[in-house]
């Protein structure tokens, strides 16, 4: 018989020729015929794609708006404890009359009040927001005079500086001040800029120094002053009139267009003379008192260790705008701007630079993700062959275009999450374009023409596929339902998976198979024969290059690219013999046998098949499965797998708090930075450094962080910068903990390191509440606990919210002298608050400028305590009454600041873990202790922090997973229309574990969020295979084959495709595993899960087939057909 016999009679032998066209081999049908429509069809993804990619936002990470609001009040003067019950306890009572309410939690300081309510998850945060202005503005009229009115507002990451300015050199701080200023109103002026901040310097500030004596003499107070200032310096509306037939605006014209006016408004009259203003106060035309500046360290060549004092400009960027454009349009006004609106000579440094660190981890994600593209592509070149690979690969950048068109579309943007997803998605996305491909491949060899094998092959092979898609697609779903701060930042996860995924298989059902049919012409058979006849140099030219390209990719794939050359590293020759052995390999070894098998399946065959001919050998094989199984979960309670929240990563910046004790001024503060200060520049490391004294709430990298901008003297933070990595030996955690050893030396304040943390805020580790309505047990129980932190070398950075504030002196009425002298309470309280902090009179402006005129009694003259009694009032005789005359001076001491939470008093005790120690268990420990020293019968304690937030992450995480399982299953039961064969598929999912456990402790790595992420993830990952097994199983058995035979066929045609996707999906997430620390529990996961699942599911899940389909011989339907 001629071989074109052959192939006629084998083409009546395939059933997929004769099976009913469904849906999905239609679709394959029409764009295979209609192939200028496929190539529109790619032209309109291109354009969409690479304009939606061009115009995606940039930022680190994922905007998230928390579902907090915030109430601020400022009281000036008044201390913690009377900010507790003039401000903080009404506004707290106000707000929990809202509904959906979770949390109120607040803190009453000095001089502010801040109250922060948490809403239950899904409630419209602007809304609450809303109707929370609405109950602050009812009780505002409540709230004691001399407040300044609340403010209300969300809270969202991503509002920190996106970049940080220090200006210096040969000029003082007022001149310095000025210049910022003039450079502020140039960065107002770019379009997306939202606030810019100048930090310290000094501003013009007139002062009116008022001598107290002066004021008893001549019966007068402060808000008499004022009041006068006030009366003197107007600019007052007169209304409208008709004079002389003509409409004229009147105005009554009286500011003060000098400072040395001041002088000369009449205060009252006293025995008809004026007493004018300069007769009891000095006006001097001067500047504020310095209460924040920064100094800069930068490491030169020279080795000079030197800092200089400068001030800062911080500015933020608008929500929607690009942070790397906006600082690209920031750096080029300022550069431009040198000799225009600032000295040629002035020294302006970048001191942080959001969005340099943003375009270099987007760079680097961008890299792994091409990294991870070009294994998938040598993947391919292995698994099947060039021209069919090609075409497969062209999946790739199709889906990717497209899922940057479904991104833009719902506003999404491109950070670190989102360009994760799309390299964890990369290995999946061909998925389906592999096993079509492979499937047309199959039944091209057969012998059929590339346009029937095409649409057949897609007919037979696409529901499988749609609902491996599926599967995989509601594995992701659930992840989006994850509550809390959690859940908005991982949302991008699932959704770009969705997107990809499902812009996937659209790519497989119409622009594959159209390709194949267009490119591929021909019969396997026929191209067989013309390759015979080739030359054998030339078949040999193109093994070599084949091979020399495999090499080439695959080196270029781990290359350092973040120096300059060439500089392949360990993995690229790891990863180049590996590779390039397998393509040789493939070329030149192995070979099929006569029924055109290779060696590995022909080999994977015979063992399948001597496994499930024994009864005895299938139960061996479940029972060594279920062992490993077990042993793989033991690994966590045996305590060989740690249990975290987040694992550390090694950034190039941490930061150094530094608190002082309550009442120090900003010199003595200044000091004890210097000495930190001497300490860093020991440290090699460090490239440079910033110390914000006086301030914090600046620091580019705190995205989260609510710190204030306004001036505390007390405290100062640190930013230090280090060296790249690849140019340092120890890890930035290193570098902390040393610092972290030597400031412990260091007298005079509180000293901490703080790391920079990857992903959304969560609390410190150890965190221990205290609840009591007696302010005096929680202290003692909160200074208790914190002895007994302060002895545990497994504890650093610890923080008690009950310190000790200023030094206090109270002032205590008596009742009945104030009555006589026809004083009240108010009166007394107002007066003692305006001479010690001063009254603002007026704003007085010249040259656009608005200059504080504030009246405060002279210094020298308010020097000691006794001083105080210089403070007089007005009797209603008019007489002048001493404040010893109505009052008792007590001193005493304060607390720095008092907590709420659901309106009780709290005191939190917290601190953070050395590396390696277990939170968890480290709690237990602190407890017992606890128990052991004794509480306070008043005193509740609640244990939280990573505990808490462990507990309610991963029990939302388990739920996630119940949910993908049953989402999984019901498709399945769909599909197949049976309940045991979607159970033999979910097998996969226990065998993945199998390899999750002990890969993630031989990587060292815990089992955190991030991999439990990827244990979600995993389960649609791993039915996939088991889907594409079971389906073909079905088919070959509808067409009359028996239970084993099919099986074993089922396990020798699908092999190379489950291979192959297997080895894709692994290769696309290695580069950004190794690389990303963050990540890296997530794709070990992955990559550990899929590779052991894989191996297991081509040999357990048809076990179990066999094990659950004793009493059929063949199954009826089970496949998703469409007439």
């Amino acid at each position: 018989m001629d071989k074109k016999n052959v192939h006629n009679n084998q083409k009546g032998n395939i059933p997929e020729l004769t099976q009913p066209m469904n849906i999905f081999g239609k679709t394959a049908s029409f764009f295979i015929k209609n192939t200028k429509i496929t190539i529109f069809l790619i032209i309109i993804t291109l354009f969409w794609g690479v304009n939606s990619f061009s115009n995606l936002s940039r930022e680190l990470s994922p905007e998230v708006v928390l579902p907090y609001g915030m109430v601020t009040t400022i009281y000036n003067g008044a201390a913690p404890k009377e900010v507790e019950t003039l401000v903080t306890d009404k506004i707290e009572a106000k707000l929990d009359e809202l509904e959906h309410v979770k949390n109120i939690t607040s803190n009453s300081g000095f001089g502010y009040s801040s109250v922060m309510v948490e809403f239950e998850t899904g409630i419209n945060i602007d809304d609450m927001v809303q109707k929370m202005q609405e109950k602050v503005s009812s009780v505002q009229s409540e709230l004691p005079e001399g407040t300044i009115a609340p403010m209300v507002s969300s809270i969202k990451t991503n509002n920190s500086p996106i970049l940080v300015y220090n200006i210096g050199g040969e000029y003082d701080f007022i001149q310095l001040r000025n210049i910022a200023k003039d450079i502020k109103k140039e960065i107002e002026k770019i379009h997306g800029t939202s606030d810019v901040m100048i930090i310290g310097g000094l501003d013009r500030e007139i002062k009116i120094k008022v001598n107290p004596e002066k004021l008893a003499i001549y019966g007068i107070s402060l808000q008499d002053i004022k009041n006068a200032i006030t009366s003197s310096d107007i600019n007052f509306p007169g209304g409208n009139i008709e004079l002389d037939k003509k409409n004229y605006n009147i105005r009554t014209v009286a500011k003060i267009e000098d400072p040395k006016e001041f002088e000369t408004i009449i205060i009252k009259y006293v025995e008809n003379s004026p007493l004018y203003l300069r007769d009891i106060a000095v006006v001097e035309d001067g500047y504020s008192e310095l209460d924040a500046y920064s100094r800069l360290y930068k490491n030169v060549p020279s080795g000079a260790k030197n800092v200089e004092n400068t001030i800062a400009i911080a500015i933020k960027k608008k929500d929607t705008a690009d942070i790397i454009n906006v600082t690209k349009e920031i750096k080029k006004v300022v550069a431009e701007g040198k000799g225009k609106f600032y000295p040629d000579n002035l020294k302006v440094e970048i001191t942080g630079d959001m969005a340099k660190y943003v375009d270099d981890q987007l760079s680097s994600v961008i890299h792994d993700a091409g990294a991870g593209l070009i294994i998938v592509v040598i993947v391919l070149f292995i698994f099947i062959q060039l021209s069919e690979s090609l075409i497969v690969a062209m999946v790739i950048p199709l889906t990717l275009l497209l899922t940057f068109g479904l991104m833009k579309i719902t506003d999404m943007t491109l950070n670190t999450i989102t360009l994760f997803s799309l390299i964890l998605a990369v290995g999946m996305v061909v998925d389906d374009g592999i096993v079509i491909m492979q499937n047309i491949d199959r039944l091209k060899h057969l012998g059929v023409d590339s346009d029937t094998a095409a649409k057949a092959g897609t007919n037979q092979i696409a529901p499988a596929v749609f609902s491996s898609t599926i599967t995989t697609l509601g594995s992701f779903f659930p992840l989006m339902l994850t509550s809390g701060i959690m859940g908005e930042y991982i949302k991008g996860i699932p959704l770009t998976v969705i997107y990809a995924l499902s812009a996937s298989f659209f790519v497989a059902i119409t622009t594959t198979p159209a390709l194949s049919a267009i490119f591929l012409k021909g019969d396997k058979q026929k191209q067989e024969e013309v390759n015979k006849k080739a030359k054998f140099i030339g078949k040999n030219a193109s093994k070599v290059l084949g091979i020399a390209l495999v090499v080439v990719l695959s080196i270029y794939a781990f290359m350092d690219t973040e120096r300059p050359g060439f500089n392949p590293t360990l993995f690229s020759w790891l990863s180049a013999a590996l590779f390039g052995g397998l393509m040789y390999y493939k070329l030149y070894v192995a070979k099929n046998n006569e029924d055109g098998e290779s060696a590995m399946i022909a080999g994977y065959g015979r063992i399948l098949s001597w496994i499930i001919s024994s009864r005895k050998r299938r139960w061996n094989t479940i029972f060594v499965a279920v062992v490993a199984f077990t042993l793989s979960m033991s690994l966590i309670p045996l305590g060989i797998l740690k249990i975290e929240m987040f694992t550390p990563d090694d950034y190039t910046k941490f930061s150094v708090n530094v608190e002082a004790q309550k009442g120090t001024n900003i010199e003595t503060t200044k000091k004890v930075v210097e000495d930190i200060e001497k300490e860093l520049f020991k440290i090699p490391e460090i490239k440079d450094f910033v110390s914000n004294i006086g301030i914090t709430g600046i620091d580019t990298t705190k995205e989260f962080d609510t710190g204030s901008s306004a001036a505390t003297p007390n405290i100062a933070a640190i930013s230090v910068d280090l060296v790249e990595k690849k140019d340092r030996k120890k890890s930035s955690m290193q570098i902390a903990e040393e610092v972290r050893a030597i400031v412990k030396e260091i007298p005079g304040a509180k000293i901490t390191v703080s790391e920079t943390q990857s992903g959304p805020p969560s609390s410190n580790p150890i965190y221990i509440q205290f609840v009591s309505d007696d302010l005096d047990s929680l202290k003692q129980i909160a200074d208790s606990t914190e002895e007994i932190l302060s002895n545990m070398k497994e504890v650093q950075n610890i923080d008690n919210t009950m310190q000790e504030g200023d030094p206090e002196i109270q002032i205590k009425i008596n009742k009945e002298k104030a009555a006589a002298y026809g004083l009240n309470s108010a009166m007394i309280a107002m007066e003692v608050r305006n001479v010690v902090n001063g009254l603002k009179a007026t704003t007085f402006k010249k040259d656009k400028e608005e200059i504080n005129v504030i009246v405060k009694p002279i210094a020298a003259d308010l020097s000691r305590v006794e001083d105080l009694n210089k403070i007089t009032f007005k009797s209603y005789a008019g007489s002048q009454i001493p404040l010893n005359q109505v009052v008792e001076i007590i001193p005493g001491k304060s607390y720095s600041a008092i907590n709420h939470k659901n309106l009780k008093k709290i005191a939190v005790v917290s601190s953070g873990v050395t590396k390696d120690v277990n939170a968890l268990e480290l709690t237990q420990v602190i407890k017992d202790k606890i128990i052991k020293k004794g509480v306070p019968t008043d005193v509740e304690v609640i244990y939280g922090g990573e505990t808490e937030e462990l507990q309610n992450t991963f029990t939302d995480m388990f739920v996630n997973m119940i949910v993908a399982i049953l989402i999984i299953f019901a498709v399945l039961v769909i599909q197949f229309n049976s309940f045991s064969q979607p159970a033999i598929i979910l097998v996969s999912v226990p065998l993945a574990m199998i390899g999750v456990m002990p890969g993630l402790a031989l990587m060292g790595c815990t089992f955190n969020f991030v991999a439990f992420i990827g244990v979600v993830a995993l389960i649609g990952i791993v039915v996939k295979n088991g889907i594409i097994l079971i389906d073909y199983i079905n088919y070959l058995r509808d067409g009359g084959i028996e239970r084993e035979e099919a099986v074993i066929r089922t396990g020798k045609a699908r092999f190379i495709p489950v291979l192959a996707t297997t080895i894709t999906a692994v290769g696309g997430i290695i580069p950004m595993t190794l690389k990303a620390d963050f990540f890296a529990p997530l794709g070990y996961t992955i990559i550990f899960g899929l590779l052991v699942s894989t191996m297991l599911t081509l040999v357990v899940v048809p076990i179990v087939y066999i094990m659950f389909d004793k009493k059929s011989k063949k199954v009826k339907g089970g496949r998703l057909n469409e007439n």
